[in-house]
């Protein structure tokens, strides 16, 4: 078998007895896998410190330090470490307690060749996505910095949105085209002029088809909830944030966005079976972090995104979350795949278009979606103006994505960053 896998830096074996930890070393090396090795876990910690590795094997019952040991203490050091567990111990609850050390696998001895390179094929693939990942946030929070700069070079009309609302003719006209189209106001007015022209007046009464007097009675229903998202998307402009913000830590924002993902599955159960579109669970961050934050606000706004991600996702595709902190900012992203096809994403030239109040890159997608909160055509805009209240950015733009499949992947990007505070 002529394997090759590709490592960026060595992997280190940990393991006191030397025949077993040669041997483990020349089928790496076989796989084209550059192989470091340890007697045990204070001469592997020692290496740690000193040489970057891609990936720790480890032996459990060791002298001097055991495995345990050697995990809980890099992982201290670096938390982002890998770990593949080599034991020859298969009690149950031996390899239940390893396991919530946060490692990769746990192999049983003795273990052959072909066993060995499926792990290392897995963990490579592994490393490269989440490489993918990073260059994807870092170039997201590049942009972010660059925008940063920006509003602190201008400082004026991008940090209040009773400045950005511009009542132009352009404004206007998207205003009049959110209430005309679609079901509800656009509806109404369609069906009412049915009905002044198929109505039969008999003395003083109107005789009219049983037909079109139901489909009115039916669009009653998306009206007043374009009424009710009107007065909610008021009222948050309106919300007096200074006086609501609080202390949020890094398990609240996770709890706010994992409450947000749920509730958007279970109300659009239907709908996003349709379209076969996964919002994956929302792992928590193992650095811990607060910010100044009013809760209700935040979670509107997850809310609001997460609705805005599923309605202008292509089919069969999965909707992730990223949570990362760099240069003193929380960093939530929130990653899509669009169908080019029938929308463009949000293509450079319209990144700051989409947040202007009744704007509309695309026409419209399923728009009465359950626990959508907000006007059509303001969801973005009241999205940044939140943001900007706590002192943050919001971003949502078009990205090339490398860790979906074989070949790149244009999708949107939204992120909402927010000030850490100590």
């Amino acid at each position: 078998m002529a394997f090759r896998l590709n490592l960026h830096n060595p992997i280190l074996i940990i393991e006191d007895q030397e025949e077993n930890r040669e041997l483990t070393a020349r089928l790496a090396r076989s796989f084209g896998v550059d192989a470091d090795t340890a007697a045990d876990g204070k001469i592997a910690y020692e290496m740690a410190a000193e040489k970057e590795y891609s990936l720790y094997l480890v032996d459990l019952e060791m002298p001097v330090m055991n495995g345990f040991e050697f995990i809980k203490k890099v992982k201290e050091k670096k938390p982002d470490s890998l770990f593949i567990v080599i034991s020859g111990n298969d009690v149950p609850e031996i390899i239940i307690e390893v396991m919530k050390l946060g490692i990769f696998d746990y192999l049983i001895k003795p273990i052959d060749r072909e066993r060995l390179y499926q792990v290392l094929d897995r963990i490579s693939e592994y490393i490269r996505l989440k490489e993918s990942e990073r260059i994807l946030i870092q170039e997201n929070e590049e942009r972010l910095k660059a925008q940063l700069n920006w509003i602190l070079y201008k400082q004026s009309w991008l940090t209040d949105l009773e400045k950005n609302i511009d009542l132009s003719k352009s404004t206007l006209n998207n205003l009049k085209q959110s209430f005309f189209s679609g079901g509800g106001f656009g509806a109404i007015v369609s069906i009412v002029e049915m009905l002044q022209m198929s109505g039969k007046k008999e003395e003083t009464t109107y005789n009219f088809s049983s037909d079109i007097v139901e489909l009115l009675f039916e669009n009653i229903h998306y009206t007043k909830k374009g009424l009710s998202s009107l007065e909610k998307s008021l009222e948050i402009l309106n919300k007096n944030f200074q006086n609501s913000f609080q202390k949020t830590n890094s398990t609240q924002i996770h709890d706010l966005l994992e409450k947000s993902r749920l509730k958007l599955e279970n109300s659009n159960q239907e709908y996003s079976k349709k379209k076969n579109v996964l919002i994956p669970q929302i792992s928590l961050p193992s650095n811990r972090y607060h910010i100044d934050a009013d809760p209700d606000s935040l979670s509107r706004i997850f809310s609001e995104l997460l609705i805005n991600a599923l309605k202008y996702s292509s089919n069969n595709s999965i909707i992730n979350i990223y949570i990362s902190t760099s240069g003193g900012y929380l960093n939530i992203n929130l990653k899509n795949e669009f169908d080019p096809q029938s929308i463009p994403g949000i293509p450079k030239n319209k990144e700051l278009l989409v947040k202007q109040p009744f704007y509309r890159l695309a026409g419209f997608v399923h728009e009465n979606l359950e626990d959508e909160e907000y006007f059509t055509g303001l969801g973005l805009t009241i999205a940044d103006f939140v943001i900007k209240k706590h002192g943050g950015i919001f971003s949502i733009h078009n990205v090339i994505d490398h860790s979906i499949g074989e070949k790149p992947v244009e999708v949107v990007l939204a992120t909402v960053s927010l000030p850490i505070i100590d």
